[in-house]
Formats: C-alpha cells, sequence, structure tokens
C-alpha cells in the first residue's frame, strides 16, 4: 500500500530542491563571527540575504529560514528578542526571494529544528515544556502567513505533534515535512527507531512529507533511506557533506559537489525527489543537484536488500556483526610464529611489527567477530587495534572488548580512548580495569567535537584532550606494576603539517611513545612522515597506516567524505570497472606497494581492515611477515 501511494505521490511532482546548509557555510565565510547565527538576522541581515541568494541563483526552490535554533532558553535570549530574530528570518528569505524575481518557482520554509535532548522517561512537566517551546515557535510564522513548515534533524515525534497540529487547524493547505536524525543503523541519537518514527508519522494526516537529514553524508543517508523508502510520505533527503567533521574550516570545490550529488542518486532512485544538503554543503553542491536531477523524472524502485551491498557504500567498521563465510578458493592463511617478546619491545629492538585495526561490534553477538580475530593471529598479527566508537556510531566500548580478547585469544589488543564522552573518573576508572584485565597499552585521541547542529543538545564531556589525557595516563604509570604504553595519533596527510608536527612534539613531551599515522597513499604523505621519523626519531616510534581500498565507490568515499584521508585520482581511475575479486586483487596491489616504499621509513605498518574483510589485512600481514622471515 505505501508503495503505491508514494509512486502516484511523486509521479505528480518533478524535483524540489531545498537550499544547502545556513550554518556552517555561514562560519566558513565569515570565520571572525562568532555570534548566534540566528541573532545574525538583526544584527547584519545582509550577510544572511546574500546567503539566501547565492542558494536561489544555484537553482534552490526551497529556502529555509535562518531559524534552526530559535527558542529562548537555547539562545539564552527573551521571548520578545527571539520572535524579533525569527520574524527577520522570514522577511529576509521572502526580500532574497523577491530581489531575485524568483517569487513563481521559490518559496520561503519555516525552519524548526530539535529543541534540545529529549530522553525517555521526562516528566509530565518537561514534557509540557518542550512541547511549548515548539508551539511557541509555530505561533510566530503563522501569525506571517507561512504555507511550508520543515522540521529538520528531529530525534523524535511526539513533542511536535501539538504543534504540528496547531499549524494544521489555522491553515489546512499548510505542507509540513519532518524530517529525522539517524545513525546508519536507523536509530536516533536518544534510542528511537526510524521505523517507529515514519509508522507513527504515516498514521498522522497532519504529517505531509517525512525524510532524513544531518549526521551521515550521502552515501551512508542514501543507504538508509532505500532501507525504509516503502513509506508513503518519505521523500525529504538533506545529507551531511561527509564525515566525521563538518567541513567548517575547508572550502568544497566542483569535484566534491559533483560526488555529493552523484552520492545521492541511490535515494532519488527510491523516492527522495525533495533534495538539500546539511552540514558542510554549499551553494555549490545544491547546483550540483539541480544539473544532476532537474532533467530525471523521479522513479520508484523494488526496495534494496542494503546487506547485499554494505561492501559496497560502508566505511571500515560499520556493521561489524554481519557475519561473513568462509570465502572458497581462498588459500589458508599459514600461522606464524612470534617471539615471546612484547610487541612493543620488538619495535625497540628494530623490528617492523604490524598492527591490525578491526573494531568492536554494534550488537552482542561476538561469535564470528572473535574467530576472525582468530584469524588474524594466525596471519602473524602483533598488536590489534580497536577504535573508540568511530563516527560517532555506537559499538560495544573499546575497552571492554579488549579486555575479553585479551584474556579469551590472548591478543595483545590497543583499545582507542576518545575524550569527548567520558570524565576523567570514567578514564581512570576504565584505565584501572584495563590494567587489571592484563592490557597494558591504549591509544589517546581527543575525538570529533559535537557537530554544530547538535548545539545545546548533547552536550561534550571533554575534561581533557589528548595531550593533556596522555599526561594523566602518564601520572598514572607511576602507580602501577605494569604501566601503560601510550600511543597517539599523527595525521600525515594534514595541509598545514607544521602545525600537525608540533602538535605531535607536545604530545611526546606528554608521554607519548608510538604513533598511528592516518593511511598514506601520495608523496606529500610519506615526505611527512619521514619529517616526522628526523624531527621525533630518537623519541618515539611510528606505525604507518596503510588502507586497502576495495572498490572504486570506497576509494571515493575515502576522497570526499573523510577526513584526514587523501587519495589520488590515478589511484581512484584503476579501479574502474572493476567487480568485487578484481579490486581486491588491486587493493592488495596497491597496499604492498605502498608498504614496500614506505619500508625504509617506518617502524612499522597498521592495517585497517575494510567492511570486516580480515582476509584482506591478513592476507597483507601474512606476506609481509613471510618476506621478512630470515
Amino acid at each position: 500500500m505505501f508503495s503505491a501511494m508514494k509512486h502516484n505521490q511523486i509521479t505528480d511532482n518533478a524535483l524540489v530542491l531545498y537550499d544547502g546548509a545556513m550554518g556552517t557555510y555561514y562560519r566558513w565565510l565569515y570565520r571572525e563571527d562568532y555570534s548566534l547565527l540566528e541573532a545574525v538576522n538583526l544584527s547584519d541581515p545582509d550577510r544572511i540575504k546574500q546567503i539566501h541568494h547565492a542558494y536561489i541563483k544555484a537553482g534552490a526552490t526551497r529556502i529555509k529560514t535562518n531559524t534552526f535554533a530559535a527558542f529562548p532558553q537555547m539562545l539564552e535570549k527573551s521571548a520578545d528578542q527571539v520572535k524579533q530574530m525569527v520574524l527577520a528570518a522570514w522577511h529576509l528569505a521572502n526580500e532574497a526571494i523577491y530581489e531575485l524575481k524568483a517569487q513563481d518557482t521559490v518559496k520561503a520554509v519555516a525552519d524548526i529544528g530539535p529543541y534540545f535532548v529529549l530522553q525517555s522517561g521526562l516528566t509530565d512537566n518537561l514534557r509540557a515544556q518542550n512541547e511549548q517551546a515548539y508551539l511557541d515557535l509555530a505561533k510566530i510564522f503563522i501569525d506571517v502567513g507561512v504555507e511550508e513548515f520543515l522540521f529538520e534533524t528531529q530525534e523524535q515525534l511526539t513533542d511536535l505533534i501539538p504543534a504540528i497540529k496547531l499549524i494544521k487547524s489555522y491553515n489546512p493547505n499548510a505542507k509540513i515535512t519532518v524530517s529525522f536524525s539517524v545513525n546508519q543503523n536507523g536509530f536516533t541519537r536518544i534510542g528511537l527507531g526510524l521505523r517507529e518514527l515514519l509508522t507513527q508519522a504515516e498514521k498522522m494526516d497532519e504529517i505531509t512529507f517525512t525524510g532524513l537529514n544531518c549526521t551521515l553524508g550521502p552515501t551512508q543517508l542514501s543507504q538508509v533511506f532505500a532501507e525504509y523508502s516503502q513509506f508513503s510520505k518519505f521523500c525529504f533527503f538533506g545529507p551531511n557533506s561527509g564525515l566525521p567533521e563538518r567541513d567548517l574550516g575547508r572550502g568544497r570545490g566542483g569535484a566534491e559537489a559533483k560526488y555529493f550529488a552523484e552520492s545521492c542518486q541511490r535515494a532519488w532512485d527510491n523516492g527522495a525527489y525533495q533534495l538539500g544538503g546539511c552540514c558542510g554543503t554549499n551553494p555549490l553542491d545544491i547546483r550540483a543537484l539541480a544539473d544532476l536531477f532537474k532533467n530525471q523524472k523521479p522513479l520508484i524502485m523494488k526496495k534494496f536488500d542494503t546487506k547485499s551491498e554494505l561492501t559496497v557504500f560502508e566505511q571500515p567498521g560499520f556493521k561489524a556483526d554481519i557475519s561473513e563465510k568462509p570465502e572458497s578458493g581462498k588459500e589458508a592463511i599459514k600461522s606464524i610464529e612470534v617471539s615471546e617478546k612484547s610487541w612493543y619491545e620488538r619495535l625497540l629492538t628494530g623490528e617492523q611489527i604490524v598492527a591490525i585495526e578491526y573494531d568492536a561490534p554494534t550488537k552482542a553477538n561476538v561469535k564470528t567477530y572473535l574467530e576472525k580475530i582468530v584469524q588474524l593471529k594466525d596471519a602473524g598479527m602483533d598488536l590489534m587495534t580497536i577504535a573508540d566508537n568511530p563516527n560517532g556510531q555506537t559499538r560495544i566500548d573499546s575497552a571492554l572488548m579488549a579486555s575479553r580478547i585479551k584474556q579469551e585469544l590472548g591478543v595483545e589488543v590497543l583499545p582507542h580512548f576518545t575524550c569527548r564522552d567520558r570524565n576523567l573518573f570514567a578514564i581512570h576508572s576504565l584505565l584501572l580495569g584495563l590494567a587489571t584485565c592484563g592490557v597494558h597499552q591504549v591509544l589517546a585521541v581527543t575525538g570529533d567535537p559535537i557537530p554544530l547542529e547538535d548545539r545545546n543538545q548533547i552536550k561534550s564531556v571533554f575534561n581533557v584532550n589528548s595531550q593533556s589525557l596522555l599526561r594523566y595516563i602518564s601520572q598514572l604509570n607511576l602507580e602501577l606494576a605494569q604501566p601503560f604504553i601510550l600511543c597517539a595519533a599523527l595525521n600525515v596527510n594534514a595541509p598545514n603539517f607544521d602545525a600537525e608536527l608540533k602538535k605531535a612534539k607536545r604530545k611526546v613531551k606528554s608521554g607519548a611513545q608510538v604513533f598511528l599515522t592516518q593511511p598514506i597513499f601520495t608523496k606529500r604523505g610519506k615526505e611527512n612522515l619521514m619529517l616526522a621519523k628526523q624531527e621525533l626519531g630518537d623519541k618515539a616510534k611510528f606505525l604507518t597506516g596503510i588502507m586497502p581500498l576495495v572498490s572504486q565507490k570506497n576509494a571515493l568515499f575515502m576522497k570526499y567524505e573523510m577526513s584526514g584521508i587523501d587519495v589520488p585520482d590515478r589511484i581512484i581511475e584503476r579501479y574502474a570497472n572493476l567487480d568485487r575479486e578484481q579490486s581486491e586483487k588491486l587493493a592488495l596491489e596497491i597496499s604492498r606497494d605502498i608498504m614496500t616504499d614506505l619500508s625504509n621509513v617506518t617502524d612499522g605498518f597498521y592495517l585497517i581492515t575494510p567492511f570486516q574483510r580480515t582476509h584482506l589485512t591478513a592476507q597483507l600481514c601474512q606476506e609481509w611477515k613471510s618476506a621478512k622471515a630470515p
């Protein structure tokens, strides 16, 4: 029923193109301005209007008002002050449309973001306060005759309902879109499932459309959209430019915009005919969407089996709990004996060790995961690393998983520790627990900041950053019978590597003994590694990142949607028109060549397992170990 309804609805409509980001684009244009974005509607209205102009000229047919966080408590302003900001935002959007004589093709849309983080078990009083916040903002828009509303980046629906019903009671013809923000598994940060939310929205006549925006880049958000495409109202799609960073400090050009638009194709083919951009996007991205989709007819395709395509779209570490049977035709990897010395002792004596990253599952069933670790161990892996909820996706705790692996399999594990989610009490407790379980190495990373769209909702902890966390653990080491080996991250692909190198020197002073680098694909990355070795080689060891790229889509994703990774076009072009087996063969070839090229300038390697394909990193490890064996 849903699919049929949606088909009729979509084929009667052409492309509806929303604008891109206001917040991140404004911060990129005016980096000296730290004003509340909604307050700029009054303090410097021409800046906001010029951004509206840019998006209209790029082809947008829907312009969102600059009112994402226009709630008095969130902005810490009076109700009257916020009302003036909202009224100014509405007039600015319409003035921009009028000045460009676009009244016949472009409409202003009232933009309403999420009101704080809403948790289950709220008291009736708090629930009423949340509902009232949405009601108050809706009333301002109702009074000026707004006809289209976008409730974006939402994590729940219940508290929006009174405002949605109020809008419809005043204007039965109003169009109301509710767009949710979910992770790769289809859950909001407060634990609500997208299926439940969309089902609830389908039953409400007051809601015209539903959709997805924010949190993920175009590739992964398209994947989520395809999985839920059977819902009849589900047609709005506004991804971020990428992840994990929100591109606040990086300009985006034509190549990035073209990739962004093409990565939305899957969502379009599954019924997303209302397109736009969220954090990190700019007018070039909207222009690229217009160019690609303005002449395409919306269509409905049969629902994808997303599991069959995870290996194409997924970023390393995602969906870690998906089972894989041993592949036929693969030669068994021979076990390699390892020395009784620890991985760090062998590193200090000049032996090139091999560490392999294999992130913890997203679910509690770890049978397949542990079996694959045995495969890596048998291949000669010296050290296993586990990232700490990479890219904001919830996984089994890296420290707890490391403890189990150490105790059950006898594998040396390096858990990553981010500073975003834990205060020092929690960090101290986990470190003591690791020490008692025989895990005596950690990697300290600051962790990605809470993105701009989440301001005033999720609170980062950040009692420490990576440098001060290293210093803190160094102090703790004085109390331990066996101190922790302290590891840190080094981005050899950073455009301003001088600043990165200064940061690395501060980390060494704070206790860092080993650096794990971002994957290297370029000459610049190698040169920066050599410079780091020259500056710090007698004070720290380096494990160089190696990432097998398993398809052209994977290579493009890494180039355009992952920060800190630089993939040359010449490598991307080599994957054109290759099937899975050919792509894996090429991935191994390229990785071997890079390892050989870097062997004289590194102390060891850090292999990153792509899409749970442990047979690839195991084979690389086994071959490298065999070649180095006397």
